[in-house]
């Protein structure tokens, strides 16, 4: 159980080090948003990409350490919390799940704050983008119109202009 309860503790703090570089590079791509040309987002979407997908590797190692710690203490592993297995463990393994589990909340926590600002500052834009667009098909009224021989005819579009 003791091999075990390391192994948590190294993915542990294997996904602390990838939720830290995840939370890098969510920082510098907030520092420059707006300011992002599409190869530069690309680059960040590809690099957060790469760390989402270790992290998710790290979790499923996780999830098989935890289930077999379930079963070592004849409890369902699905039902299993960090919280159970720090008091099921001996006083040095729990105080560095504590520890870990600690800081991975504190990096979840920022990580969610900096999307969260990111999404709203992009969805911002966007907001701005269509309301431009709006404006720009409203002054270029297209009407269709029929020929003579009953033919649907696209006008040449008008501007339409006003003064503030």
């Amino acid at each position: 159980m003791k091999n075990r309860l390391d192994d948590l503790i190294g993915i542990l703090r294997e996904e602390i080090a990838l939720h830290s570089a995840l939370l890098l590079e969510l920082a510098a791509e907030a520092e420059r948003d707006g300011k992002l040309n599409g190869n530069e987002l690309l680059g960040f979407q590809a690099r957060k990409s790469k760390v989402v997908h270790a992290i998710r590797e790290q979790e499923s190692n996780r999830i098989r350490i935890v289930e077999d710690l379930g079963r070592h203490w004849q409890l369902e592993g699905q039902d299993l919390t960090l919280k159970q297995i720090i008091a099921h463990a001996p006083t040095e393994a729990g105080n560095a799940l504590e520890d870990c589990h600690s800081e991975l909340k504190r990096l979840v926590g920022r990580i969610r704050e900096l999307a969260a600002i990111t999404s709203a500052n992009a969805q911002a834009r966007l907001r701005a983008i269509d309301a431009t667009l709006a404006v720009v098909r409203d002054a270029l009224k297209i009407y269709s119109t029929y020929s003579e021989e009953g033919h649907l005819h696209q006008r040449t579009p008008t501007l339409k202009s006003t003064s503030a």
